[in-house]
């Protein structure tokens, strides 16, 4: 019979993968990733190979790189544990013995020497891992990786993914099952937060880390380790159940992840049309979508138009104490409910105050995996003319480069403000979310008058204040199902352009010219969502 080996991702992943991953009498999925999900797969492996070649170039002593050897895993793992004993200091790529007791195999992106010996583990991610509201977080620069190198960065504190620190709490059971651990259990991450300076940012694996449900408490904080020890340890069980052929121990469950899971048209796909949790997906989470069920409540219809405040006050609320915001996901859920039940993915409630002018300028703007904006595209409605103006730089590589770029969009923008008080007639400009106004104030100085970023008018929050959706607030989930706008693009979307934008920094004109049509529909859009709210 199968041994039953989950790899790092498990104990982050569904339950019910797991399950289906185990049952040999589910047909195995053969269909391709979907194209965001390819998409970030491929981000995460060029982020990747950009970390350890930035890497191999610093010359660490004791640095060692395994990567060629994944195709013998038996090679590969005897390589590992040769490096370890030999106190590599640095061990990229490696391999870990598998974990048969402890049902663990898997392969962490780096292993790093600790000053009393044995290793702490640490990955590499395409995401930021710093969150600036917190206090500095410890973290090594890669030429000195080690934690007692480790210093407080300024840039913020570490930001406590739970996906995150549970794969390096799984390779630190490995670690353990090996005899390699270091003496204190502790992580490393790598994130894309400093573009070519990446920094570990370390984390304490047995510190209070996440709130969770607790049966006897209501609410516990759980440390990463414990997190993954009852995570790893379910999984375990439903994995063996599944291969005996046992009864399942999980049912199908609609979340967010099913978007982009392989098992979705044998597993989510299968849930009658009205479940509750296939129709609203992502809207609620696993416990909250078994507490309802638990409740009696399963279907759309059996939520829809229900009292949120009876349902907290019962079985429901004593199985989600230790969501903060639960009555908030709640009222949310119970509204996409009604929506469903209607057939309506958009709805909105009622007229919206939106501030209006002669002139109505909207802005997107589009940065790189680095982080540095190359376009930056303006669109311009004077009473029936429409007029669209790039500012467009593919290889824009440094802050210079990106600085003369804004400056030659904000002083266009200046211009049309000047212009207009002249002709005495008033400006207003338009975004969606901050990433616009946030990266204009970055280059002084700012434009004249209403073109100034801090008179700029988000659409987003009122467009939340107004507006009821069961696909969320995104600009292109309000602009298609609310505002009736298309793109020409079949497939839009960030991580697309992050590929369009790596195409065309090379010389491919037929990515420019994407990625310029992607920038002028967004700001169409954001003009499409300002008429569809006006109307």
């Amino acid at each position: 019979m199968r041994p039953v080996l989950l790899s790092g991702y498990a104990a982050k992943s569904c339950p019910r993968a797991v399950h289906n991953d185990y049952d040999p009498s589910m047909p195995r999925p053969d269909q391709p990733p979907p194209a965001e999900l390819q998409a970030l797969f491929d981000t995460g492996i060029a982020f990747e190979a950009e970390v350890f070649e930035h890497w191999a170039g610093l010359d660490v002593p004791g640095y060692v790189d395994l990567r060629d050897l994944d195709a013998d895993k038996r090679v590969h793992i005897g390589a590992t544990l040769g490096a370890m004993r030999a106190g590599a200091s640095v061990v990229v790529g490696g391999r870990l013995p598998d974990d048969h007791a402890g049902g663990r195999t898997g392969k962490p992106d780096i292993l790093i020497r600790a000053e009393g010996g044995g290793y702490h583990p640490a990955d590499v991610k395409a995401h930021h891992v710093l969150d600036r509201r917190f206090d500095a977080a410890p973290a090594s620069e890669l030429k000195a990786p080690a934690f007692r190198d480790s210093a407080p960065l300024p840039d913020g504190g570490a930001r406590y993914r739970e996906e995150d620190l549970l794969q390096l709490a799984h390779y630190w059971r490995m670690l353990e099952a090996c005899g390699h651990q270091a003496a204190d259990p502790r992580g490393a991450i790598v994130g894309d937060d400093r573009p070519g300076d990446p920094r570990l940012i370390w984390y304490d694996l047995t510190g209070p880390a996440f709130r969770t449900f607790s049966r006897t408490r209501g609410v516990a904080t759980r440390s990463a380790l414990e997190r993954y020890d009852h995570e790893h340890g379910f999984r375990r069980r439903v994995a063996d159940a599944a291969r005996r052929g046992a009864e399942p121990l999980v049912e199908p469950v609609g979340q967010a992840e099913c978007a982009t899971c392989r098992w979705s048209a044998a597993c989510v796909s299968t849930l009658p049309a009205d479940d509750l949790s296939a129709a609203l997906r992502g809207t609620l989470g696993v416990r909250e979508y078994l507490a309802l069920r638990a409740a009696g409540i399963r279907t759309v219809s059996d939520l829809a138009g229900r009292d949120p405040a009876d349902l907290l006050a019962g079985t429901y609320g004593g199985e989600v104490t230790h969501l903060r915001n639960r009555a908030f996901r709640l009222r949310k859920a119970i509204v996409a409910a009604d929506l469903a039940r209607d057939g309506v993915l958009v709805r909105r409630r009622g007229p919206v105050p939106l501030p209006a002018a002669d002139v109505e300028v909207d802005i997107d703007v589009e940065w790189g995996v680095d982080g540095l904006v190359y376009l930056w595209g303006v669109l311009v409605t004077d009473g029936a003319a429409r007029t669209y103006t790039s500012f467009f730089d593919p290889a824009v590589s440094g802050p210079e480069g990106e600085a003369d770029l804004a400056r030659r969009c904000l002083d266009h923008l200046d211009g049309l403000a000047r212009d207009a008080v002249a002709r005495g007639r008033e400006l207003l400009v338009y975004h969606y979310a901050q990433p616009e106004p946030r990266h204009a104030r970055r280059f002084p100085p700012r434009p004249f008058g209403a073109a100034h970023p801090d008179r700029w008018v988000d659409l987003l929050p009122l467009v939340r204040a107004a507006v009821d959706s069961r696909a969320g607030h995104g600009l292109k989930a309000i602009a298609v199902y609310g505002a009736g706008h298309s793109w020409r693009d079949a497939d839009p979307g960030g991580l697309q352009s992050q590929q369009w934008h790596a195409a065309a920094r090379d010389g491919d004109a037929t990515a420019a010219a994407r990625l310029l049509a992607y920038n002028e529909d967004d700001v169409l859009a954001t003009a499409a969502i300002r008429s569809w709210l006006r109307s």
